[in-house]
This record gives structure tokens, sequence and C-alpha cells, in this order.
């Protein structure tokens, strides 16, 4: 049984890409059960850190960062200069400086706008 696996870039910077990759199923499976979301794995790779997410996960870490008031976070916590993040996984936490989050900000949101067209023109062809 062999995979058939696509590759799409979503977004990338001078810092780091994300990467979906899509229709990870057996051949012999049908068009349908492939364009289920749980058929979606995302890289998102920035700096250090290199992480696998499911379609899920990855929409919940985007929605984590776009959430954060940075103003409001640096009021409360004068003395740091990172903003510390935390992820879908419960074990794994990240820590950004302002202007990293910023680019991880600007990378996530053009990456799920990417993610959505892909899938509305994915949704037409099937």
């Amino acid at each position: 049984m062999f995979m058939n696996c696509q590759c799409h870039l979503l977004s990338d910077s001078a810092h780091g890409r994300i990467t979906l990759y899509d229709g990870i199923v057996p051949t012999d499976m049908k068009a349908e059960v492939a364009s289920a979301h749980g058929e979606y794995t995302i890289s998102l790779e920035f700096n250090n850190i290199t992480q696998w997410l499911c379609y899920e996960d990855f929409l919940a870490l985007e929605w984590n960062v776009r959430s954060i008031d940075t103003s409001a976070y640096f009021d409360a916590h004068p003395y740091e200069e990172r903003i510390h993040l935390s992820t879908p996984s419960r074990f794994l936490r990240f820590s950004f400086r302002l202007h990293e989050l910023l680019e991880l900000r600007k990378m996530l949101s053009r990456a799920v706008a990417r993610l959505h067209w892909f899938e509305v023109l994915r949704n037409t062809q099937n």
C-alpha cells in the first residue's frame, strides 16, 4: 500500500515556513476520505522550532497567537522581554520576543488564508 502526498507552501518568511502536506492516505482509499480535514498535516518551521500539527491544532495555534494582546501583556509584565505562549500540546510552550511573535502572527495569518482557499478550490473539484 503506497501513500500519495502533495506538498503546498502556505507561508514563508526570512525565519521560517509553513507547509501543508495533503492527501496522506493509502492509494486505495476513496477521494471523499482524502478530502477530510484529518488528512492534512501541517509543518511549522520558525527559527529553531519545527512542529508538526494536525488541521485543528494548527487553527488553534493561529487563533492563540492572533488573540494575544501584546500591549496588555507587556503592561502587566514590564520586566519581561519575551511573551510565553502555550500550544495545543499541554507539554509544549514557546517563548518569543515581540518582533518574533509579530512575524509568526503574519506567517500564520497568511497560511490560514491560503489553507482556506486551498480547501475551497479542492471542494469545487470534488
